[in-house]
């Protein structure tokens, strides 16, 4: 019968000979539901982080629109009809405020047709979009089938501001299905190496048994992780550090399930004496 629950393991992993024994011996299935509840928590402060260094980015880049100067200078663009137009001369060329390379121009009278011999990475004529993927490749979007688009500063800065607010719930599930697939991964190998370790210690475990103590065992890893990560503490050769703290505690844990005691049988608990006696009749 199960002894602990799952909302000990975070804790009881990090040291408990008898967590690892439960969890071994007593659960059932691989604890893959297990290890998605506690990703899914914390890919919380992971996903929080992110936003946060994201946000202060769009945040320093907005100055370079509608801040002091040096600042990126666009006019307002518009499409009517599939055509573009702007109220400035051309060719019109949009420069980074640092370096003032130019990164876009915009030319609807027929003077640049395409991106070669320039250094810049996008082109706007007066039918097509085209942007540098490479030194030498480029794609190319007609714009014909465009009736009406309007773009200024104002809605790139709604833009920025969007991004800002929809990152953490856009950004969520993909880090949490990236973290998941990869610690599956990883528990399926390290499962198999336990396989030597129950070797080793002359156990005989299934490979769920030993699935679902390398997930535990990979427990403390993700939980110190997420807190250095959202701390922006950098620990030196951190993934040989926590592959051996892992592979310790799975260790650990295989030896625990293998140290089980015997149920005691009658011969057992029979004095010394008593055991060279005859039955009487």
């Amino acid at each position: 019968m199960k002894k602990f629950s799952i909302i000990h393991v975070p804790l009881l992993s990090f040291f408990s000979g008898e967590l690892y024994r439960d969890v071994g011996l007593n659960w059932k299935g691989v604890g893959f539901g297990y290890l998605f509840l506690l990703l899914a928590i914390c890919t919380v402060p992971r996903v929080f982080k992110i936003q946060k260094g994201l946000s202060s980015f769009i945040d320093e880049q907005s100055l370079q629109f509608v801040g002091q100067a040096p600042k990126i200078t666009i006019p307002k663009i518009t499409i009517e009809k599939g055509e573009v137009s702007i109220n400035e001369p051309q060719p019109y060329y949009i420069k980074a405020p640092d370096s003032n390379e130019v990164i876009a121009i915009i030319d609807t009278t027929g003077q640049i047709k395409s991106l070669d011999n320039t250094d810049a990475f996008v082109l706007l004529t007066k039918t097509k979009l085209i942007w540098r993927q490479s030194k030498s490749e480029f794609r190319t979007y007609d714009i014909a089938n465009v009736q009406h688009f309007v773009l200024d500063v104002v809605k790139i800065m709604g833009w920025l501001n969007t991004a800002k607010k929809i990152l953490v719930p856009f950004l969520y599930p993909f880090v949490l299905l990236g973290s998941f697939v990869f610690r599956i991964i990883q528990s399926l190998i390290y499962a198999a190496i336990g396989l030597l370790f129950a070797e080793w210690c002359k156990t005989k475990l299934s490979y769920p048994a030993l699935l679902r103590l390398a997930v535990t065992a990979v427990t403390p890893c993700i939980i110190v992780r997420t807190v250095l990560e959202y701390a922006s503490v950098k620990l030196p050769l951190a993934g040989l550090w926590f592959f051996l703290t892992a592979m310790g505690l799975l260790f650990y844990g295989i030896k625990a399930c293998s140290q089980v005691e015997e149920p005691a049988t009658i011969e057992d608990e029979l004095r010394p004496e008593d055991r060279n006696q005859s039955p009487r009749y």
